[in-house]
């Protein structure tokens, strides 16, 4: 007989200035981090905490996961008698972290206690919190050890995706997109990358045969009745060069086309090929730019510009991420390397400030420089804010004005995401529409039935542009859809116009009340 087990993430409400959070730090990938300087034009959605219902499909004991309560939701469920509580967490939320091992303690005092996430990884954490294990690195393999399970396990992957919350205002919560979480970590060991040094510069694969992925990806696929599948975990999925041309190679036969986003490093994109990524059915990848000043191995010899226009050629974006204030940065030559950044002219963009987490080897360095600043609180070590570290060059208040400089330029002079994403289809199709190969063709098939819903957002678009210069974008746009698509209908006037109202709405909204929109609450039993 197995110990009940729960396992949370930590509890909302999030994005408030209060003792436990911050207001600029919202629970979404897209907004808080890639357009969240776009405003009303910026992509709304939610996240499960993919670990923790990894972790609950791989063992045997029954285990419920709950993502995202309220506090008062966490107190009910500690009450149940649970012989091990595992929470999970990032350092910007450790005081809520450090709350819920308090209130363990108190109401549930028989519980085993376990912590884990990249919070793990902050020096002395086993005492500053009352817990009985800290677990740092691949967390199946962890639990399955302290039941004494046996350590072989077959990757089972649980029902995990991300749900819209909104477009232009519009809410979008009905729909969910799949996740696989395919691996862990990457080998190559960026000195800033947290995920890579957590998981011992390993790349742990669950799916080491792409035929085995492919399975999965029809699972998900009959499941949710989408093609849109997010490969989670692996922070370099085309390091295995062998098992992506699998996995190429069982989706041309099948026939299937798939929309997957995924990240992998800029040389290994150009070793696969653009063409074999649109086969296998890449359909947006996250590149690592970094720098032109710094010397990354992953990006040494490569033209980021070109490497985003073959793939853009092929209809598949890119999230291209920078990193502000590495050491090699100045006064004069930042401005520049953003300058390189908006010239490759992704869909997406990341500009992150280079940031020593513990656990990594810039942590380590700057530690023993004496350049971290510890009388900042945990809740504002992130990325996205004011650094918390000493640079030679800048103060911490010019860092961050920088950032936000390098964000309002790319959505001003790029114009919104969600409209980059748009064109890069339509490239796609217009590449793809004509070629000598069935499944290509297929796919440019595939674009072609978006541009209905296309023609529609870019006439929003221009609606409520708040520039000539986007407005002069999305009537292009919408220009060039309509030559092959022809033009919009009375219908899809109409309801471009009520993406106007709702977009308006939610401009107003946010002004009174701000643009917090709070993750929902999930529950889930496994292996009772």
């Amino acid at each position: 007989m197995y110990p009940r087990i729960l396992l949370s993430s930590v509890f909302k409400p999030f994005a408030v200035d209060d003792v436990y959070s911050r207001e600029g730090s919202k629970i979404e990938l897209m907004h808080n981090q890639i357009t969240k300087y776009q405003g009303v034009f910026s992509i709304r959605n939610s996240f499960n905490s993919f670990g923790l219902h990894a972790i609950a499909n791989n063992i045997e004991a029954p285990t419920t996961v709950l993502d995202f309560p309220t506090l008062s939701r966490f107190v009910r469920e500690i009450k149940k008698g649970y012989d091990i509580i595992g929470i999970g967490g990032i350092l910007p939320n450790f005081q809520k972290i450090k709350k819920m091992t308090e209130l363990v303690r108190e109401i549930a005092p028989q519980s085993t206690l376990v912590v884990g996430g990249f919070c793990a990884n902050l020096p002395g954490i086993e005492k500053i919190l009352d817990v009985d294990y800290v677990c740092v690195g691949e967390g199946i393999s962890f639990m399955r050890d302290l039941l004494g399970m046996p350590s072989e396990f077959q990757y089972k992957n649980p029902h995990m995706f991300h749900a819209g919350a909104e477009v232009l205002g519009v809410c979008t919560r009905y729909k969910k997109y799949p996740h696989i979480a395919v691996g862990l970590g990457c080998s190559y060991g960026c000195d800033f990358c947290a995920p890579s040094h957590f998981f011992g510069r390993r790349h742990i694969k669950f799916y080491t045969r792409g035929r085995d992925l492919f399975e999965e990806m029809m699972r998900v696929k009959r499941r949710c009745g989408d093609a849109m599948i997010t490969f989670v975990g692996d922070d370099n999925f085309l390091i295995d060069l062998e098992r992506a041309e699998e996995l190429r190679q069982c989706v041309v036969e099948s026939g299937e086309i798939f929309d997957i986003f995924l990240f992998g490093s800029a040389d290994r994109v150009m070793q696969f090929g653009p063409e074999k990524l649109a086969e296998m059915g890449a359909g947006l990848i996250w590149i690592g730019r970094e720098s032109d000043v710094a010397d990354y191995a992953k990006n040494r010899s490569i033209d980021c510009k070109s490497v985003v226009g073959a793939l853009q050629r092929y209809g598949i974006k890119t999230i291209l991420s920078s990193i502000l204030l590495l050491e090699e940065h100045t006064r004069e030559n930042i401005t520049a390397d953003i300058d390189a950044h908006l010239d490759c002219n992704p869909e997406f963009s990341q500009f992150s400030h280079y940031s020593p987490l513990p656990g990594t080897p810039l942590y380590k360095r700057l530690e023993q420089e004496n350049r971290i600043l510890h009388h900042i609180p945990f809740e504002e070590w992130h990325a996205f804010g004011q650094p918390w570290f000493v640079h030679p060059q800048f103060t911490l208040v010019e860092a961050q004005k920088i950032q936000d400089q390098a964000y309002t330029r790319d959505f001003l002079e790029l114009g919104p995401s969600i409209l980059r994403h748009i064109v890069t289809e339509y490239q796609g199709w217009r590449t793809l529409k004509d070629s000598d190969k069935a499944h290509l063709r297929k796919r440019a098939q595939y674009f072609g039935a978006q541009m209905w819903k296309y023609k529609i957002i870019a006439r929003a678009i221009a609606l409520l542009a708040p520039t000539d210069r986007i407005r002069a974008q999305a009537l292009e746009t919408l220009a060039n859809i309509t030559k092959d698509f022809g033009a919009l209908t009375l219908t899809q006037h109409g309801v471009a116009r009520g993406f106007y109202v709702t977009g308006r709405l939610r401009q107003v909204r946010t002004a009174l009340w701000g643009d917090a929109i709070q993750p929902p609450t999930r529950i889930v039993t496994y292996n009772e």
